[in-house]
């Protein structure tokens, strides 16, 4: 057992973080779901060959009043998943001081960048311009981050967010020692 890993969901308000944590450790959705206020979190043992961990990821509400709250959560990140709603590429240019704050806390934090509410791409199409796949994996290349396209709603991209989250958390803390603790 590596220890207790502390992964963050950053972002604006009303992207789907509090929605992609209930679809990952609960496998629920809950269409009339609210904003997080303050911060939030959950536990899942997660395995990956002979490696096991248990991530502690902390969902940190997105609003304006609630950001110097959920910035004095970073220390001690072992990895961030920053969330943009795909509908909105102004939540997308936002994360930029999400990612900002995080990296001044935790000069190391890796990231993954995932695009949220993928389901909603056949509802908008013609309608509304929506932020590309395409467009999804250049910001994130930007920081040298994965990229996934997912949807709380229908569950789409959420495994992978996780085994991809796992993978990076395998590399950099393969075992307690390498995170600095001893059992």
């Amino acid at each position: 057992m590596i220890g207790i890993l502390k992964v963050l969901f950053i972002g604006e308000g009303g992207v789907g973080k509090t929605s992609l944590l209930k679809r990952y450790t609960w496998n629920t959705f809950d269409e009339s779901m609210k904003l997080t206020v303050g911060v939030d979190f959950a536990a899942k043992n997660v395995e990956y060959e002979d490696w096991k961990a248990t991530l502690q990821i902390w969902d940190l509400g997105g609003q304006i009043r609630f950001r110097d709250l959920a910035i004095s959560y970073f220390r001690g990140a072992r990895l961030a998943i920053a969330v943009f709603d795909i509908t909105s590429r102004y939540t997308m240019e936002r994360l930029d001081d999400w990612i900002t704050h995080l990296h001044e806390s935790e000069r190391n934090c890796p990231i993954v960048i995932v695009g949220n509410k993928s389901d909603l791409r056949k509802v908008f199409k013609g309608i509304r311009p929506l932020v590309t796949l395409q467009e999804g994996i250049e910001y994130a290349a930007r920081y040298n981050a994965p990229f996934v396209e997912a949807s709380a709603k229908d569950g789409h991209g959420v495994q992978e967010m996780f085994d991809i989250v796992t993978q990076i958390l395998v590399q950099r803390y393969p075992t307690s020692e390498a995170l600095g603790l001893a059992f």
